[in-house]
Order: C-alpha cells, then structure tokens, then sequence
C-alpha cells in the first residue's frame, strides 16, 4: 500500500530525532538550569538560536569550542514532556494494584484533555560549535513536530470496546520535520542616536541558517473511528497527509543588546525571520487513504484480505514541491548583577504560529545566578507559559578561565512527582 511510504518517512524522521536533535531554539546546561531565561547571558557559539548581537558585547572569548564527551562527540540535551501523565498521577492512580471502578476509570479519564495527549519529546545535539571574536559558527540538526493522540483511545483502554459506540480517532495529528542546520552568526558595536543616548553600549547581530531538510510528514486531512457490534467490527477512515524527503531553506535572526550601565543589560531578537524549507529535491508527494469495511466474527483469521477489500483509496502522487514554515519566534531579554557574583535573568519568548509544535502563548522565564566560589556557580530559573506551561531547573558546573564544565536539570509541567516531564543536559567548553 502507497500509506506505507508516510509511514516510512514518520521513521526517518523520528531515527534522526533520536540520533541527532530538535527545537529552533538551541538549549544548553545554562539555558535548562535557569528554564529559557538566558537570552542576555549568551556568550560566544551560544548565541544562535538567542541572540546574534550578544557576540558585540564584553564577555566574549577570543576563541571558543563546545562539545559533550570530546569534539565532534556530543552529548544529547533531552527533553520529555507530555500534557496529562505525571508520576504522582501514575503511582496513586495506576499502579495502585487494586480493583478499579467505573467511577475510577472516569476520574483517571479526566486527566486527559479533551483533545487528548499531547507528547513532546526533545533531543538535541550541536554537532560542531564554535566562536572566533565577533563571529559565531554551528552546525546541528533538529527535529520539530508535533504528535497527539485522541482521547478516544484511552476511554477503549479503560473501558473496553462498547457495543455500538464509535471509538473516533480523528483528533490523531503528526507533523513532524527534520532539518540539518548549518548557521553562521556575527556581532558588532553600532551607534543609533535614539538608542545610545540611554545606554553604554549597543550591539547589532545577524545570524543566517542554511535549512538542509531531511524529511517532512503531516496529515492535512485524519478522520476516523471503529465501531463494534455484537457480530462484527466496522473499520471506516479517511486520511491525506504530505510527506517530503530532501529539501533546502534559509532563516534569519536579528538583533540588538545594550549595556544599558554597569549594572543593567538587555536584548530583543527576531529568530527564524522568514523561515522555510522547500521539499522535494528527492521526492515530495501526496498520500491519500480511505477504507471502509466490516469484519464478521467468522472472518477474524483472514483479516488482511478484508481489509484490504475494503479499501476504497489507496493512493500517492507527486506533486513536485512544496514548502513548510521554519516558526520565527521573538525573544526580550534583561540582566540586573546584583553582586559581582550574583545575577538575575528574565526572558519573554513568544511564537507567533501554531505550527510544528509552536503556540502563541508567551513564555516568561527568570532566572538566577550566584557564584559560590569564582569557578563554581549555581543557577536557579522558573517559567510560566508556552508549550512547557510551567518549567523550573537548577543546574551547575565548573568555570574556569579557559575551561568549562555545566549541567542543567529541568522538570516541566509540575514539581518533582507531579512533573509531566524533564529536561536533562550536559557540556564542555574550551576557551580562549
């Protein structure tokens, strides 16, 4: 069957995931442990994905290269989160080992949200990341999508398949695209009359990614549902999804960032200006699906040959290429160092699609670092907003002058056993 080809391209894309990364806006130790309010504190290869202008400030090195293990090795930053399953929801309500009633099974439905469960999954490794002064160069690879499953299929969990009743899978979504990105960054001090005359030092960025698409698969159309009868199983679906292997785009980040005192700093940024990926160096087409059919009891054991009479579309054609959207997003970022060794962080990040596993509502992160000893910080963030909805981190490390260690912990959606998922990431740094 031709479905089978978007089935195929769904696997390509997740085994990339997994090998490689996901997310336009490149998380590190720093940024996980302070929960995304790190847009002001980038420094060097950091700044892509936050703030390009940041490589025109003070704090720069001369030279800088991160890695995981050794260079060219990374490790992964993960990040695993979904909308309703918690710990403390899994061990007082699931693993219970006791008999659960009607009444049970209506409750633990109820954590589920109408549209069903939402999963998040993040992994993301920068493959090569480098700094030389002002400029700033990167390559990885990401995977962005979306995947939610309907509501309908947990209520068939709970309670079986009721006679006479659809199970209606069509809130089912996958959108998922996977792209190598290759991005070069550069910073430097400009003079805007307006703007100097209320800061100490201002500082313009441009970073520009070349988009190397791997693979792209979305359902446009997913409607279904699978009814059962006394005597017979009635199977009826509608699907028609695009699916793209190979493709090229570009996007772009601008920005500013000023030392407004000795104090104070900020930024603001736009990321992924006019993002794309057009698909179909290698193949672009089109799947469309139905079937509809009812399998008698008696007809159990040759399954397949009933399904497949009752297909009624089974079909793919090219439609030479066509283009998805790489979401730009926007970010504002303030710095206040308290002490010389203590500083607060804040950022606002705000999409403005729901596409590809972005949403409108801003994320709001502060954030906290103070140096216990001048090669040991500890750094502390919360944040509001987003697809995260809540998000609190800590993390560490070792910071001498020309050698860097970090590790940033995150949990997403709740606190300790009612966290909905985590985030996990782990660097090095030489500097010079």
């Amino acid at each position: 069957m031709t479905k089978i080809k978007i089935i195929c391209t769904v696997f390509l894309i997740v085994i990339v995931f997994t090998i490689n990364g996901f997310a336009q806006l490149y998380i590190n130790p720093s940024s996980t442990a302070l929960a995304g309010a790190y847009s002001t504190k980038a420094r060097g290869a950091h700044v892509i994905g936050w703030n390009p202008a940041n490589l025109g400030l003070a704090g720069n090195p001369g030279f800088s290269l991160n890695f995981g293990v050794i260079p060219l090795v990374p490790i992964p930053s993960v990040q695993i989160s979904n909308s309703s399953i918690s710990p403390f929801v899994l061990n007082s309500h699931f693993y219970t080992g006791g008999y659960l009633t009607d009444k049970d099974k209506e409750e633990l439905l109820d954590f589920f949200p109408d549209d069903g469960l939402n999963i998040n999954p993040l992994i993301q490794m920068r493959i090569l990341e480098m700094s030389f002064g002002r400029w700033a160069f990167s390559i990885g690879a990401e995977v962005t999508g979306a995947l939610a499953l309907p509501k309908s299929l947990f209520h068939l969990v709970f309670f079986g398949n009721e006679f006479n009743k659809p199970i209606d899978l069509s809130d089912t979504n996958v959108e998922m695209q996977s792209v190598v990105t290759v991005a070069l960054a550069h910073g430097r001090e400009v003079t805007i009359p307006v703007i100097n005359d209320y800061v100490e030092k201002l500082s313009a960025g441009v970073a520009v990614k070349a988009l190397l698409g791997v693979g792209y698969a979305g359902f446009e159309k997913m409607q279904g549902s699978i009814t059962t009868y006394h005597d017979r199983i009635e199977l009826d679906g509608n699907m028609e999804a695009t699916y793209g292997i190979g493709g090229f785009g570009l996007a772009l980040d601008l920005g500013l960032a000023a030392n407004i005192n000795d104090k104070m700093a900020a930024n603001i940024s736009l990321n992924n200006l006019f993002g794309f990926v057009n698909w179909g160096i290698i193949e672009a087409e089109k799947v469309e699906y139905s079937l509809f059919t009812e399998v008698f009891s008696e007809d159990f054991s040759d399954i397949d040959s009933v399904m497949d009479a009752g297909v009624q579309t089974d079909t793919s054609y090219s439609i030479g290429k066509f283009t998805s959207n790489y979401p730009t997003y926007l970010l504002m970022g303030f710095q206040y160092d308290v002490l010389e060794n203590f500083s607060l962080y804040s950022t606002l990040k705000q999409y403005f699609t729901e596409e590809l596993a972005a949403t409108r509502k801003p994320k709001i992160s502060v954030g906290a670092e103070y140096e216990i000893l001048s090669f040991l910080p500890v750094r502390l963030g919360i944040a509001y907003g987003g697809i995260e909805s809540f998000q609190w981190g800590f993390g560490t490390g070792l910071n001498f002058r020309n050698y860097t260690l970090d590790i940033g912990f995150s949990q997403i959606g709740g606190i300790f056993n009612h966290a909905k998922g985590f985030a996990f990431s782990f660097g090095q740094s030489i500097r010079f």
